[in-house]
């Protein structure tokens, strides 16, 4: 968690609340127009094996997606400075298995990204998904190979008395000779981030909001 505020310096030492001018936070009334800064995905690591411990043909897809920026939270009391309460970056590692074959739909993200806080604050709780929507690999012709993503990050967190929740969504595409490198040979397929690529970048949108909405 950070405090924003007009550069005053201020501390609570239960929460280690610090103040950070710098951090790109405007001051209170937070305008409607405030922008939400890009996600990057730091990594991706695509396999399609004919045979794996998930069963045969069934793909695996591990990815980082960090959200590196303080996003505002809840507005401070004038007591304690003003300013705002920020949630601060989180990072993710996400993994997915799936079945290529007509009767496993796209789509299943249960309980598949860990989240971690970059500085752990006790008022900061981060919630990433992702969902596989599309996926399109033609072993015969292995630089025809697509996949699109999307994401979400919940945040939510309780402080003086007054409880934030922010949930974001975004998406993206990974497409063989464009941002991902790769093969696929005798039935199996491996492609990874493009050299030159990371971090790719990706825009959210504000989903839904309580306390600092604008």
């Amino acid at each position: 968690m950070k405090l924003i505020s007009l550069g005053v310096a201020l501390a609570a030492t239960s929460l280690r609340t610090t103040t950070a001018a710098s951090s790109g936070l405007p001051v209170p009334p937070l305008p409607p127009w405030y922008p939400l800064q890009a996600w990057e995905i730091s990594s991706v690591s695509t396999s399609h094996p004919s045979a794996s411990a998930y069963g045969p043909n069934a793909s695996t897809l591990l990815l980082t997606i960090t959200n590196p920026r303080y996003i505002a939270a809840l507005p401070a009391p004038h007591a304690s400075g003003g300013g705002y309460v920020a949630f601060t970056q989180s990072t993710a590692q996400c993994e997915l298995h799936w079945k290529v074959d007509e009767q496993t739909p796209y789509g299943h993200s249960a309980n598949s990204c860990v989240a971690a806080i970059a500085q752990p604050d006790g008022f900061t709780h981060a919630q990433w998904d992702i969902t596989l929507n599309e996926l399109h690999t033609d072993l015969a012709g292995p630089g025809d190979y697509y996949l699109s993503l999307s994401f979400s990050l919940a945040y939510n967190g309780t402080l003086y008395g007054t409880t934030a929740y922010k949930l974001m969504t975004g998406g993206t595409s990974f497409r063989a000779g464009e941002n991902l490198d790769g093969q696929c040979a005798e039935g199996h397929c491996e492609y990874q981030l493009r050299d030159g690529s990371a971090p790719a970048l990706l825009q959210p949108t504000l989903q839904e909001c309580k306390s600092a909405c604008g």
